[in-house]
C-alpha cells in the first residue's frame, strides 16, 4: 500500500484549504492508509500533526503520492516539480491578481507568481483534483490531462461545539428591535466585495425604511482594504450597522451561522466558496451573486442574482429573508444540495478519483 502525503502552505485553524487536507488526512486514515501533512511555514497557531516539506527530502519512498494542494504561491511547487514521486494537484483556485493591484503589490505578483507555478507544475502533475468544475476548466487550459472534481471536504460537526452566549445575545437583541441580520463569511479581501455589501445593506435600509445590520465575519487582507470599507460604510452613514467581527472562535461561528437571517454573498470571485456550504449546513438561507464557482456550489439551494450593484442586491436580501414561502422551499432544496456535498458522497469521489493510483481505495471498500 503506497503512502500518500500532503503538501501546503500552513496548517491554521480556520483556513479552509488547511480543513479540507484535515479531512483527507482522517479519510485516509480511516482507510489504513499512510499519510503525513508537511507546511511550508510552521506558524505560532500551527494545527499539531504537521511538519516543515524540507524534511520530506530526507524521508521520502520512490512509490509516494505526493498530494500538493494549490491555491498561493509557495516554495513547495518549485520543490516538488524537481522530484520524481507522483504528483496529486488539489486545485483550490487562484484569485485574478488584478483584486490586489490596488491594495498590494506585494500579494498582486504573488498571485502572478502562484498562476505560474501552476502552469510549470501541469506536465509533472499525474492527477488533478479541482474542488469544482470552475476549477477544472482552469486546470484544462492549462494543458493537465487528467483530473477528477473533488468537492471540499468538510465535516459538519464543528458546528457541534456549541456556541457564543455573547454573540447570541447580540443577534437576539438586533431581532428583537425589529433588525434584520445580515451575514457574510470570509476573509475581507477585494475579490470577496465586502465593499459592495456595505453598499447593499444601505440601499437595503434606504428602500425598505429598514434599521437591518450586515455581519462581516472576517480578518482583514491589509490596512488599506480595511480602512476603505469603515470609509465606505461611515460615507453611506452605517457605521453603526456594520459589525466587523474579526477572528472569532469556532463557536462565535456557529452563533453568527445559527443566529442570523441570511447569508449574502457578492463576491466576484471564488473556486468553491465553503461559507455557502457551512451555511447550508446551519440551515441559515442564501442570496448569491452568480460568479465563478458560486453558481455551482449552491445548485438551487439559494437565490442567485445576476449583478451585484446594490439595489438589485437590496432586493435578493428583501426577498431571502421575508418571503416566507420561498424560504419553506429553499429548506428543501438546500437538504437536497447537502446530500449531494455530503462529507460521504465527497470522500468516495476522492477515494475514486486516487483509487487509480492507490486500488485499496476503490469505490467497491469505499467507507461512507
Amino acid at each position: 500500500m503506497r503512502r500518500i502525503l500532503q503538501f501546503l502552505p500552513s496548517l491554521v485553524p480556520g483556513d479552509a484549504t488547511g480543513m479540507h487536507a484535515l479531512m483527507i488526512r482522517e479519510s485516509l486514515e480511516a482507510r489504513g492508509i499512510e499519510t503525513k501533512i508537511y507546511v511550508e511555514e510552521v506558524k505560532r497557531d500551527q494545527i499539531a500533526g504537521a511538519t516543515r516539506f524540507t524534511n520530506y527530502a530526507k524521508e521520502n519512498r520512490p512509490d509516494d503520492i505526493v498530494i500538493y494542494h494549490l491555491a498561493a504561491p509557495s516554495a513547495i511547487a518549485d520543490f516538488l516539480s524537481s522530484r520524481s514521486e507522483t504528483l496529486v494537484i488539489v486545485y483550490h483556485n487562484i484569485t485574478p491578481a488584478h483584486f490586489f493591484e490596488p491594495w498590494d503589490q506585494v500579494a498582486a505578483t504573488g498571485q502572478i507568481w502562484a498562476r505560474a507555478q501552476l502552469s510549470r507544475l501541469a506536465p509533472r502533475t499525474t492527477l488533478g483534483i479541482p474542488v469544482s468544475r470552475y476549477n477544472q476548466e482552469e486546470l484544462i487550459e492549462l494543458g493537465y490531462g487528467k483530473s477528477e472534481v473533488v468537492p471540499i471536504l468538510l465535516d459538519p460537526s464543528i458546528f457541534a461545539f456549541g456556541s457564543d452566549p455573547k454573540v447570541d445575545g447580540m443577534l437576539q437583541e438586533n431581532a428583537k428591535h425589529g433588525r434584520t441580520n445580515f451575514l457574510f463569511v470570509g476573509r475581507l479581501v477585494p475579490n470577496k466585495a465586502q465593499h459592495k455589501l456595505i453598499a447593499a445593506l444601505s440601499a437595503y435600509n434606504t428602500i425598505y425604511s429598514e434599521d437591518a445590520v450586515m455581519h462581516l465575519v472576517g480578518r482583514p487582507f491589509s490596512r488599506e482594504y480595511f480602512r476603505l470599507l469603515v470609509d465606505v460604510a461611515k460615507g453611506l452613514g452605517v457605521s453603526e450597522q456594520v459589525n466587523f467581527a474579526m477572528g472569532v472562535s469556532p463557536q462565535e461561528l456557529a452563533s453568527y451561522y445559527r443566529g442570523s437571517d441570511s447569508l449574502i454573498c457578492l463576491s466576484e470571485h471564488e473556486g468553491f466558496c465553503v461559507p455557502l456550504l457551512e451555511a447550508m449546513h446551519n440551515r441559515l438561507h442564501i442570496a448569491a451573486y452568480r460568479s465563478s464557482a458560486i453558481a455551482e456550489t449552491l445548485g438551487d439551494a439559494g437565490i442567485l442574482i445576476s449583478e451585484n450593484d446594490p439595489v438589485t442586491a437590496a432586493v435578493a436580501m428583501r426577498r431571502i429573508s421575508k418571503d416566507l414561502d420561498l424560504r419553506i422551499q429553499l429548506d428543501s432544496r438546500m437538504a437536497k444540495r447537502l446530500e449531494e456535498l455530503s462529507l460521504a458522497a465527497s470522500r468516495r469521489k476522492l477515494f475514486n478519483a486516487l483509487s487509480e493510483l492507490e486500488p485499496s481505495l476503490n469505490d467497491l471498500g469505499a467507507a461512507s
